[in-house]
């Protein structure tokens, strides 16, 4: 009799450590497959990157195609309202499929938007330095007081200070001249400025617009450049007729540098109309090509340089110079 408390203790103390392996049990198999889902989701935004990468591709050799063909059609002169120049809002991709490409799902849940600009509407930076070469067949750098001083007007115009100018002239002079780890680093782009002392990111923000860094010194397109960047141009050229400029243009188009130069003489009588065609020009060789892919739980936003221009004896060719991602596209007009 004095043994069934001591059977019923056992059998308790038995019941709850059946318990306890069931709750580890169901705890190591809920971490299994706990894991087991974060890989499988891990694979799943791995193939949906690796789709939206190859949209991405896909939309800049479109991008690529469209500058091409515009080469193509309407030759030598490139402006605002050609369709290069048309942004896409965002899009449902099976939009763009034809008839006999679409299926119930293709496309459904991938969206795309983008714009083309003209890489040469805006200054390039690039300019602010001249390069020779030298007669041991080295290059000699120099800072080009022309364009320092436009852009020291530009600073000026979007109130920015233009104490700066000296400073970015010396800085991508300096990356110029030398090479190496203790080289200063060659401007991307507009953000790059923030290496150099005094910039902010808002001021870099403000001034993202007007600036470009090319692989070469260009000219500007008086076609397509927004009139801070036209009166930073010119010596005695004021922000107000930069703007009748552009509203002149927009009704009619300059088809060549002598056009640009004729209209410019009329209305800003203290412009040096003598200089037109060593800052300005018509055609563009370097566009901006932005563009945002969203494919289910995947989004991809980017920008790539692209220049188009004649290579290898091919006179309408283009080819991506560099691809970066971006924060924000430009604002659709």
């Amino acid at each position: 009799m004095r043994t069934a408390p001591r059977i019923r203790r056992q059998r308790g103390a038995a019941v709850v450590t059946a318990l306890l392996i069931v709750t580890l049990a169901v705890v190591v198999v809920s971490g299994l497959l706990w894991r087991q889902q974060v890989q499988i989701r891990s694979i799943e935004n791995q193939r949906l990157v690796a789709q939206a990468t190859w949209v991405e591709h896909g939309a800049l050799d479109w991008a690529r195609l469209i500058l091409r063909d515009d080469q193509r059609r309407t030759g030598p002169v490139d402006r605002l309202g050609e369709p290069w120049s048309v942004p896409i809002a965002e899009t449902r991709l099976s939009d763009f499929l034809g008839a006999g490409l679409r299926t119930d799902t293709a496309g459904e849940a991938s969206f795309l938007s983008g714009a083309i600009q003209d890489a040469q509407a805006r200054f390039n930076l690039t300019n602010l330095v001249a390069t020779t070469a030298t007669s041991n067949g080295g290059m000699a750098v120099t800072i080009d007081p022309n364009a320092l001083a436009a852009y020291r007007r530009l600073l000026q115009t979007v109130g920015l200070n233009p104490a700066l100018a000296e400073p970015t002239a010396r800085y991508i002079a300096g990356a110029m001249r030398t090479s190496g780890s203790q080289a200063p680093r060659p401007l991307d782009d507009a953000s790059g400025l923030l290496a150099i002392p005094g910039y902010t990111p808002d001021m870099v923000q403000a001034l993202d617009p007007y600036v470009t860094v090319l692989p070469e010194n260009t000219k500007v397109n008086a076609n397509t450049a927004d009139p801070e960047v036209l009166s930073a141009m010119f010596d005695n050229f004021p922000i107000d007729r930069a703007r009748e400029l552009v509203r002149q243009r927009d009704q009619a188009w300059f088809p060549n540098v002598g056009d640009v130069q004729n209209r410019l003489g009329a209305i800003a009588k203290g412009v040096d109309i003598s200089t037109v065609s060593n800052v300005l020009d018509v055609r563009t060789h370097y566009f901006l090509v932005y563009g945002l892919v969203r494919h289910e739980r995947a989004s991809r936003m980017r920008v790539s340089l692209v220049y188009r221009g004649e290579e290898a004896g091919n006179a309408n060719t283009t080819r991506v110079i560099w691809t970066h991602d971006t924060d924000r596209l430009p604002a659709f007009q």
